[in-house]
Protein backbone atom coordinates (compact mmCIF):
# COMPACT_ATOMS: atom_id res chain seq x y z
CA UNK A 1 0.00 0.00 0.00
CA UNK A 2 2.97 2.20 0.69
CA UNK A 3 4.30 1.38 -2.41
CA UNK A 4 1.48 2.33 -4.57
CA UNK A 5 0.97 5.75 -2.90
CA UNK A 6 4.84 6.88 -3.25
CA UNK A 7 4.09 5.51 -6.88
CA UNK A 8 1.31 7.81 -7.00
CA UNK A 9 2.86 10.49 -5.26
CA UNK A 10 5.85 10.56 -7.72
CA UNK A 11 3.13 10.25 -10.56
CA UNK A 12 1.59 13.50 -9.68
CA UNK A 13 4.70 14.91 -9.25
CA UNK A 14 6.18 14.17 -12.39
CA UNK A 15 2.83 15.48 -14.41
CA UNK A 16 2.89 18.83 -12.50
CA UNK A 17 6.56 19.56 -13.72
CA UNK A 18 5.72 18.30 -17.33
CA UNK A 19 3.00 21.02 -17.09
CA UNK A 20 5.29 23.47 -15.46
CA UNK A 21 8.22 22.78 -18.09
CA UNK A 22 5.40 22.98 -20.62
CA UNK A 23 4.45 26.34 -19.36
CA UNK A 24 7.62 27.38 -18.05
CA UNK A 25 8.30 28.43 -22.13
CA UNK A 26 6.20 31.14 -21.83
CA UNK A 27 7.70 33.43 -18.73
CA UNK A 28 9.48 36.14 -19.67
CA UNK A 29 12.70 37.10 -18.90
CA UNK A 30 13.06 39.69 -16.02
CA UNK A 31 13.80 42.27 -18.46
CA UNK A 32 11.25 41.45 -20.77
CA UNK A 33 8.47 41.32 -18.45
CA UNK A 34 9.60 44.96 -16.93
CA UNK A 35 9.16 46.35 -20.80
CA UNK A 36 6.02 44.44 -21.23
CA UNK A 37 4.28 45.53 -17.63
CA UNK A 38 5.67 49.41 -18.58
CA UNK A 39 3.67 49.63 -21.96
CA UNK A 40 1.10 46.96 -22.81
CA UNK A 41 0.25 48.62 -25.95
CA UNK A 42 -1.72 46.17 -27.68
CA UNK A 43 -3.46 42.52 -27.74
CA UNK A 44 -0.67 40.47 -28.17
CA UNK A 45 1.58 41.81 -25.29
CA UNK A 46 -1.13 41.75 -23.04
CA UNK A 47 -1.68 37.96 -23.90
CA UNK A 48 2.19 37.72 -23.56
CA UNK A 49 1.80 38.85 -19.89
CA UNK A 50 -1.08 36.42 -19.15
CA UNK A 51 0.79 33.44 -20.30
CA UNK A 52 3.63 34.87 -18.20
CA UNK A 53 1.52 35.17 -15.26
CA UNK A 54 -0.24 31.59 -15.82
CA UNK A 55 3.02 30.24 -15.86
CA UNK A 56 4.31 31.92 -12.93
CA UNK A 57 1.15 30.91 -11.36
CA UNK A 58 2.14 27.12 -12.25
CA UNK A 59 4.62 26.98 -10.48
CA UNK A 60 3.32 28.41 -7.16
CA UNK A 61 0.75 25.81 -7.91
CA UNK A 62 3.16 22.65 -8.23
CA UNK A 63 4.97 24.21 -5.10
CA UNK A 64 1.64 24.22 -2.83
CA UNK A 65 1.08 20.85 -3.75
CA UNK A 66 4.73 19.34 -3.05
CA UNK A 67 4.30 20.72 -0.02
CA UNK A 68 0.96 19.61 0.70
CA UNK A 69 2.46 16.40 -0.16
CA UNK A 70 5.50 16.85 2.38
CA UNK A 71 3.06 18.06 5.51
CA UNK A 72 1.60 14.13 5.24
CA UNK A 73 4.92 13.16 5.19
CA UNK A 74 5.71 14.89 8.45
CA UNK A 75 2.79 14.71 9.87
CA UNK A 76 4.02 10.77 10.47
CA UNK A 77 7.96 12.19 11.23
CA UNK A 78 8.16 15.19 12.11
CA UNK A 79 4.99 16.70 13.33
CA UNK A 80 6.60 20.12 14.07
CA UNK A 81 7.33 20.38 10.47
CA UNK A 82 4.14 19.69 9.29
CA UNK A 83 2.39 22.96 10.07
CA UNK A 84 5.07 24.91 8.10
CA UNK A 85 4.36 23.02 5.78
CA UNK A 86 0.81 23.81 5.25
CA UNK A 87 1.20 27.66 5.95
CA UNK A 88 3.86 27.66 3.32
CA UNK A 89 1.84 25.80 0.66
CA UNK A 90 -1.43 27.95 1.26
CA UNK A 91 0.51 30.68 0.87
CA UNK A 92 1.75 29.48 -2.76
CA UNK A 93 -1.71 28.94 -3.87
CA UNK A 94 -2.57 32.07 -2.64
CA UNK A 95 -0.25 33.64 -4.64
CA UNK A 96 -0.93 31.63 -7.57
CA UNK A 97 -4.33 32.67 -7.29
CA UNK A 98 -3.39 36.76 -7.39
CA UNK A 99 -1.27 35.54 -11.09
CA UNK A 100 -4.21 33.83 -12.23
CA UNK A 101 -6.60 36.92 -11.51
CA UNK A 102 -3.87 38.97 -13.36
CA UNK A 103 -3.55 36.60 -16.18
CA UNK A 104 -7.22 36.83 -16.27
CA UNK A 105 -7.34 40.62 -16.64
CA UNK A 106 -4.28 40.75 -19.39
CA UNK A 107 -6.79 38.40 -21.05
CA UNK A 108 -9.82 41.00 -21.01
CA UNK A 109 -7.37 43.75 -21.61
CA UNK A 110 -6.90 41.41 -25.15
CA UNK A 111 -9.92 41.08 -26.01
CA UNK A 112 -10.69 44.67 -25.65
CA UNK A 113 -7.74 46.21 -27.84
CA UNK A 114 -8.71 43.56 -30.51
CA UNK A 115 -12.42 44.86 -30.21
CA UNK A 116 -10.93 47.95 -31.11
CA UNK A 117 -9.19 47.32 -33.96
Amino acid sequence: MNRLRSSLRLSVFALLLGATAMFAQTKLSDAEFSKLAASHKNADEHQRLAAHYTAHAIEHETDAKEHESLAKQYDKTEPRLAGEARHYAAHSMEAAEALRSLAKLHQDLAKEHSAKK
